[in-house]
């Protein structure tokens, strides 16, 4: 079973679409801006209570920050 893995390309997008800067969030939140560059980098991975708070800044549901992996279907079918 694999770690989930923090969408940062998504914070970037709701962080944008939010008009709000990465040193803005950061205060809003108690980070950085340069921790907000990093998890929107993928650089690293923020701990629980900042994807937490993340979520609440930004009205996305729990586990919203994280990336969705497709899994394998029991229906295999080819498209071609």
């Amino acid at each position: 079973m694999s770690k989930p893995m923090f969408d940062g390309e998504k914070l970037a997008l709701l962080r944008a679409r939010a008009g709000t800067t990465q040193r803005d969030l950061a205060e809003n939140i108690g980070t950085t801006a340069s921790m907000i560059s990093r998890y929107e980098v993928g650089a690293c991975q923020p701990r629980l209570k900042v994807v937490v708070r993340l979520e609440e800044a930004f009205c996305v549901e729990r586990g919203g920050l994280y990336q969705k992996f497709a899994t394998q279907s029991t229906d295999n079918k080819i498209v071609s």
